[in-house]
């Protein structure tokens, strides 16, 4: 099962955004939580708050459809960052001239999925699909790999 959450019009730039993105990618969603939680950037706070978001989404769609739900078994499929509109302000410097100052917005697009549904997905695919799954879940699972 996969469950979203977007966040548009965020009042940080898509640069700084991305940075705290590539933090949670891939990771379990308590990992990621967790990570988020010592992360000094002003971007952690809502990308916080959009994992949960993404959590509870997860929890109301099980609910809905009447399906048990287990919150250790989400991990974080894909984060997209893309850039939004730029407010253009003006700034007064000397001797009558202005300069522009840019205000970036970002919108961010996160997607949840359970740990089982990745694997149903490729059950029906080739031998090397499968093989490609066993290593991203043994990588997922923090085990490094020596490549």
């Amino acid at each position: 099962m996969e469950s979203r959450a977007i966040l548009r019009y965020s009042g940080i730039p898509a640069s700084k955004m991305r940075q705290v993105a590539d933090l949670v990618r891939g990771k379990d969603v308590e990992v990621a939580l967790h990570t988020l939680q010592f992360v000094t950037r002003n971007a952690a706070v809502p990308m916080r708050k959009l994992i949960q978001s993404a959590a509870a989404n997860a929890r109301e769609k099980a609910a809905a459809e009447d399906r048990r739900f287990d919150a250790d078994l989400l991990f974080v499929k894909s984060v997209a960052v893309d850039e939004g509109p730029t407010l253009k302000r003006w700034r007064p410097r000397a001797q009558g001239r202005a300069f522009r100052i840019r205000k970036r917005t970002c919108h961010v697009e996160l997607v949840l999925q359970e740990y089982e549904d990745a694997v149903e997905a490729n059950a029906g695919g080739s031998a090397a699909a499968e093989a490609a799954e066993g290593k991203s879940s043994r990588k997922r699972k923090g085990s490094k790999s020596a490549s």
